[in-house]
C-alpha cells in the first residue's frame, strides 16, 4: 500500500527544535520577513519555494521548513503533494543551490523516498523523478536501503511510473559513473564502445537474476527502453557475447541474455509495452512509425546473419530455443531477397529441420511450426524453397507414424520405446497441423483407427490418444476451410458429416476414459466442433453449409454436463502453510484450466448447442465457487438473460429446487431450515434476486410468475391425510422470499391470495401458520416497512441480528386473512399524508428510545401480528434499503420521529451492500438489450474465450 505524504507532530517539534538558532543568527544580522501564507494552501507552498529558488537566499532550508509547517494539513492532497514535489526538483536540479539543502534533504529524505509509493500515481511518478535528480547531482545521499525501495517498481503495470524507476534504475546501476557526470560529446561516444555496451548488458543481467522475476524480462526492458533505448538496441554485440566461448557464461546467464535479447527485439519491432500494462496511447504516429521501421530493418540486418548460429549453439536446449524461434515474428523477412541473404535462410532452414527432430517440447514445436508459417508465404520469392522444406520434413514424420501405427495396430504389446517413437512422432504432426495444411498426408483415417482400438479394446497408450483427437480434429477443420473458400458438392459435404459425426462419438467414448486427460482432450475437442457445426455456420451467405449442421443428442448432451460436475466443481484443498511454492503455483494452473473448460461449457449454453436448462447445472453453483468462477458464471447468466429473459428465470428457479431436492433427499424436512447447506441456498437466492437489477417495469411478468412456480412446488406434495406435518417442500417459501422486493408493490396481494387459495386446497392447517408461510407472507406484506420503521420492531431486529438467524417470535395470528385485516388496519391509522422520509426542515426535540417504544406499546395491538413475525438480518437490510430497488417505501406513521428514520436507514447490513456493490455492474448488463451494439462489447476481455477455439473465430459466422 502507498502512504499518504503527511507531516506529523513530531516533524514539527524537530522543525522548531532546528528553527532557533537559525532564526537568532538571522535576527542579528535582520529582521525576519514572513511572508505570510495564502488562504488557498495548495499554492502557497509551491510559492515559497519557487520564490525561495528564483532569489537562491541564504537561509533557503529555513524557508523550506516554513513553508511545509504552514502546508502540512494540505499534505493529505494528491494536488498539494504534487505541486511541492515539482517544486523541489526545480531547486535541487540547481547546482548551486545543493549545498543549501543539506539540512532539508537530511530531514525529508525519507519521506520522499516514502512518496515514491504514493497512492496517486501521478505523485509517485513524479517522487522518482525527484530522487533521480538528487542522485545525478549529490553523492552517497540515497543509501541502498532508499534505491532498494525504487528498484521493484519497474515491473509496476503503469508504464509511465515503470519508466520513471527504469530511468532511476539506469543511473544507479547500468551505466558508468563517468557517463552519469558527463552531459555528451565525445566521453558519450566512447562509453558506447564495445567495453561499455558488455558492461552495461552484464549489469543488467545480474540485476535480472537479482529480482528472482524470470519471468518479467519484457517488463524490465520496456521500462528501461525510454532512457537506455539505444544501448538495448545493440542486438549485434549482445548476440556476440552469447556466441563467444570464452564468456564463461552459466546456463542461467546464457537464458537471461537471451530472454532480454528477445524482449528487446519485440519492443523495437511493436513499440507496444508488454500485455497488462497499461499505457494511455491509443496508436502511433507518423515519426513513431518510421522509427519502427528502422529499428526493424537494423534488427533484421544484425540477427539474420546470427540466428542459425544461434540456434546451431544451443539446439539442444528447449529454454533457449524457443524463444530463439521467436525472433523471426519481428523480422523483416523481405531482407531475405532484398539483403541477398539466402544463404542465411538455407542455414536457418536446416537448423529448423534439426530442431524439430530432436526437441518434444510443445513450446519448441509450436515455434518452429510458427516460424515456418511465416516464412512459407506466396508473397516471398524463396516461398518454393521452405514449401520443400515443409514437404521433406512431414514425409520423414508421416514416414516413421504409418510405420509405428501398423506395428501398434497389428501387435498385441508394444515396449516403450516403440510407443515413445509413436508419441513424439504424433505430437510433432499434432504441432505442425495448427499452423500448417497436412491434407494431402491423409492422417484422418489412420487416427480414426487408432483411436477405434482405444476405445473398443483400451490396449492404446494414452499418451498416443491425446494427439490422435488432435489431428483428427484439426483433419476435419481443415477441410471445412477448404469447403469454404471453395465451394464443395453436396457428397462432400455428407462425406464430411459423415467423418464428423463419427469422430464425435468417439470423443464421447473418451469421455468416460479412465484416463483425466484423454477425457479433458474430448471435451475441448468436442465443445470447439460443436460450436463449429453449429447452425450459425450457415449465416452470411454460406446456407451451402446447412447439410454439415451438427446437433448433439441428449446422451451427449448430459456426458458433457456430468463431466463438467466430476472435472470443474470440485471443492477446493485447504493450502496448508507447509505447501511449497510450486505446489501452490500447481493449484493455480489447475484452477485456470478448470475455469477453461468451464468457458467451453458456458458458450455451448449461450450459442444454442445445448438446451439452455442445462445453465442449472451451472447457476446452483454461483455463490458456492463464486471466487473461483463467479466472473464466469455471471457472465453467462447476463447473456443468457439477454436471449430470453423469461426462459432465464426458470432456469434459475430450476437451479433452486434441485439445490432444494438434493438436500431434502439428503437431511430430510425435520430441520431444513437450519442447514448450513440451506442459508447456503439463500445467500444464492438472494444473488439470483438481485441479478434482476432496480428496473421492476421490465422484469415484472417475470417475478410474478417465478413467484407462482415457486409457490406451486412448495405446496406440490401434501402431507398425508390426518397429518399435522407441514409439507416436505414447504421451506422452499423461504428460499422464494428473497425476491419478494423484486415484485411490484401493486402485485404482492395478488400473490397472498394466491397462496391462500393454494393453501385452501391443504387439508389441515394449524392455527398459527407454518414459519415458512409466515416468513413468506411477511415478505409480502405491503406495510412491512412500516412496521421497520417502529422503533420497538427495529430494536427486537437488532437482538434478532445477534442471536442469528432462525430465531423468531411465534406468531400472533391464525390465518393469513387475519394478516390482511390486520394489513388494511395499519394502512389507515392516519388520513393525513405525512412528511416525506428524509426530507423534513422542522426541527424536533431528541426523544429516547425508551419513550418512543412505550408511544408505540400504548397504539395497542393493532400492529402486533406484523410487529411480532419473524424477520432475518437479510429481509431487514434488504426492506430497509427499498430506494436502492424501487420499490416505493411504505409512509411512516405519524408516531414515527424522523430521526429514528434516518437512523433506521443507516443500519444496514454490510453483507448485503458488499453483494449490492457486486452486482451493480450485472445490472446494467442484464437491462440492455440483446441485439444493442453496446450489450456485448462494453465487457472488454470476453471471459469465455478461453477454449482451443477462440469465439472471435465463430462471430462472423453468427452474424
Amino acid at each position: 500500500m502507498r502512504d499518504t505524504y503527511s507531516v506529523s507532530s513530531d516533524d514539527e517539534s524537530d522543525f522548531e527544535d532546528s528553527l532557533q538558532p537559525n532564526v537568532k543568527k538571522r535576527t542579528a544580522k535582520q529582521p525576519l520577513r514572513i511572508t505570510p501564507m495564502p488562504k488557498h494552501r495548495k499554492k502557497g507552498f509551491q510559492t515559497e519555494c519557487c520564490n525561495g529558488q528564483k532569489e537562491a537566499a541564504q537561509p533557503l532550508a529555513n524557508d523550506l521548513f516554513d513553508a511545509v509547517k504552514a502546508a502540512r494539513s494540505d499534505m493529505q492532497q494528491g494536488e498539494v503533494r504534487l505541486k511541492c514535489l515539482k517544486a523541489l526538483k526545480g531547486l535541487y536540479s540547481n547546482r548551486e543551490l545543493i549545498a543549501r539543502l543539506e539540512l532539508f534533504t537530511s530531514r525529508f529524505k525519507d519521506r520522499m523516498v516514502a512518496m515514491a509509493m504514493d497512492k496517486e500515481y501521478d505523485v509517485a511518478v513524479e517522487a522518482i523523478r525527484l530522487l533521480t535528480v538528487i542522485l545525478k547531482n549529490t553523492e552517497g545521499v540515497l543509501t541502498n536501503a532508499d534505491c532498494e525501495i525504487i528498484y521493484p517498481i519497474v515491473y509496476a503495470s503503469n508504464r509511465v511510473l515503470s519508466s520513471a524507476a527504469g530511468e532511476f534504475l539506469y543511473w544507479k546501476l547500468l551505466c558508468p559513473e563517468s557517463e552519469a557526470r558527463v552531459g555528451g560529446g565525445r566521453e558519450q561516444e566512447r562509453y558506447r564502445s564495445l567495453h561499455a555496451q558488455r558492461s552495461f548488458f552484464y549489469l543488467l543481467m545480474a540485476f535480472f537474476m537479482k529480482s528472482e522475476l524470470h519471468e518479467h524480462a519484457a517488463y524490465l526492458v520496456d521500462s528501461l527502453w525510454d532512457c537506455a533505448g539505444f544501448r538495448l538496441k545493440d542486438w549485434e554485440n549482445l548476440a556476440g557475447m552469447l556466441l563467444e566461448k570464452d564468456q564463461n557464461l552459466s546456463n542461467v546467464e546464457e537464458r537471461t541474455l537471451i530472454e532480454i535479447l528477445v524482449s528487446s527485439a519485440r519492443q523495437a519491432a511493436e513499440i507496444q509495452p508488454p500485455v497488462g500494462r497499461v499505457t494511455g496511447k491509443k496508436g502511433l504516429t507518423a515519426k513513431e512509425r518510421k522509427l519502427q521501421a528502422n529499428d526493424k530493418a537494423k534488427l533484421s540486418e544484425q540477427l539474420i546473419p546470427l540466428l542459425p548460429q544461434l540456434l546451431t549453439k544451443f539446439s539442444a536446449d528447449a529454454e533457449k530455443v524457443a524463444p530463439l524461434l521467436q525472433l523471426l515474428n519481428y523480422f523483416d523477412l523481405s531482407i531475405y531477397c532484398t539483403g541477398r541473404l539466402e544463404k542465411h535462410l538455407e542455414l536457418l532452414l536446416q537448423q529448423l529441420q534439426e530442431v524439430v527432430v530432436k526437441h518434444v517440447d510443445p513450446a519448441v514445436l509450436e515455434a518452429g511450426a510458427h516460424a515456418l508459417h511465416l516464412l512459407r508465404k506466396p508473397e516471398f520469392t524463396f516461398f518454393n524453397r521452405v514449401d520443400f522444406t515443409l514437404s521433406q520434413l512431414m514425409e520423414l514424420l508421416t514416414g516413421h507414424f504409418k510405420q509405428d501405427l501398423n506395428e501398434l495396430l497389428q501387435s498385441s504389446f508394444l515396449d516403450e520405446d516403440e510407443i515413445y517413437s509413436l508419441a513424439t512422432t504424433m505430437k510433432r504432426l499434432s504441432a505442425f497441423y495448427t499452423a500448417h495444411d497436412l491434407t494431402r498426408w491423409e492422417l484422418y483415417e489412420p487416427c480414426c483407427r487408432l483411436l477405434r482400438k482405444a476405445v473398443d479394446t483400451g490396449d492404446v497408450p494414452h499418451q498416443v490418444v491425446q494427439p490422435a483427437l488432435t489431428l483428427v480434429y484439426f483433419s476435419i477443420l481443415w477441410t471445412v476451410a477448404h469447403f469454404i473458400e471453395s465451394a464443395a458438392s453436396k457428397n462432400q459435404l455428407l462425406s464430411l458429416k459423415d467423418r464428423m459425426t463419427a469422430f464425435c462419438e468417439l470423443c464421447q467414448s473418451c469421455l468416460s476414459d479412465v484416463d483425466p486427460k484423454i477425457q479433458e482432450k474430448a471435451f475441448i475437442v468436442l465443445s470447439d466442433l460443436l460450436i463449429i457445426f453449429s447452425p450459425q455456420m450457415t449465416v452470411e451467405g454460406r446456407e451451402f453449409l446447412q447439410p454439415l449442421v451438427f446437433s448433439p443428442e441428449a446422451a451427449l448432451q448430459s456426458e458433457l454436463a456430468s463431466f463438467l460436475m466430476d472435472h470443474v466443481f470440485l471443492q477446493s484443498e485447504d493450502m496448508s502453510s507447509g505447501h511449497s511454492y510450486f505446489e501452490d503455483d500447481e493449484q493455480i494452473e489447475q484452477l485456470h484450466h478448470r475455469r477453461r473448460l468451464l468457458s467451453g461449457f458456458c458458450k455451448l449454453l449461450l450459442y444454442g448447442v445445448l438446451e439452455l436448462d442445462a445453465a442449472s447445472d451451472v447457476f446452483k453453483h454461483y455463490h458456492k465457487f463464486y471466487r473461483d468462477y463467479g466472473d464466469i458464471i455471471k457472465e453467462t447468466l447476463t447473456r443468457a438473460r439477454q436471449i430470453d429473459r423469461s426462459h432465464c428465470s426458470r432456469i434459475l428457479l430450476l437451479s433452486l429446487k434441485q439445490l432444494y431436492t438434493e438436500l431434502l433427499q439428503e437431511q430430510g424436512s425435520q430441520g431444513l431450515s437450519e442447514q448450513p447447506a440451506f442459508m447456503e441456498m439463500r445467500d444464492l437466492a438472494r444473488r439470483f434476486a438481485l441479478s434482476f437489477g432496480p428496473h421492476q417495469i421490465q422484469n415484472r411478468d417475470v417475478v410474478v410468475k417465478l413467484h407462482k412456480e415457486g409457490i406451486k412446488f412448495s405446496l406440490s406434495e401434501l402431507p398425508p391425510a390426518g397429518s399435522s406435518g407441514e409439507p416436505p417442500n414447504l421451506a422452499f417459501l423461504e428460499l422464494l422470499s428473497e425476491f419478494s422486493p423484486r415484485l411490484f408493490y401493486q402485485d404482492k396481494p395478488l400473490i397472498l391470495s394466491y397462496l391462500d387459495k393454494c393453501l385452501q386446497q391443504v387439508s389441515q392447517i394449524p392455527s398459527p401458520p407454518w414459519g415458512p408461510v409466515t416468513t413468506y407472507c411477511h415478505s409480502l406484506s405491503p406495510v412491512e416497512n412500516t412496521a421497520q420503521g417502529s422503533p420497538q420492531n427495529r430494536l427486537q431486529s437488532k437482538t434478532s441480528h445477534i442471536r442469528g438467524r432462525g430465531t423468531s417470535s411465534t406468531p400472533s395470528t391464525s390465518s393469513i386473512s387475519s394478516t390482511s385485516s390486520s394489513q388494511e388496519e395499519s394502512l389507515q391509522l392516519s388520513s393525513v399524508p405525512p412528511t416525506p422520509t428524509l426530507t423534513s426542515t422542522v426541527l424536533r426535540n431528541r426523544q429516547p428510545l425508551v419513550t418512543v417504544g412505550k408511544k408505540e406499546e400504548e397504539d395497542g395491538s393493532r400492529l402486533e401480528f406484523v410487529y411480532r413475525l419473524p424477520l432475518s438480518r437479510t429481509q431487514q437490510s434488504r426492506h430497509s434499503g427499498a430506494l436502492y430497488f424501487g420499490v416505493p417505501p411504505a409512509l411512516p406513521s405519524p408516531g414515527q420521529d424522523s430521526p429514528l428514520t434516518c437512523l433506521r436507514l443507516m443500519e444496514e447490513d454490510e453483507e448485503e451492500l458488499g453483494i449490492l456493490n457486486e452486482s451493480s455492474e450485472e445490472w446494467q448488463d442484464a437491462d440492455k438489450e440483446p441485439g444493442s451494439p453496446s450489450s456485448l462489447s462494453e465487457h472488454g476481455l470476453d471471459l469465455l474465450d478461453t477454449t482451443e477455439l477462440s469465439i472471435e473465430d465463430i462471430s462472423t459466422w453468427k452474424r
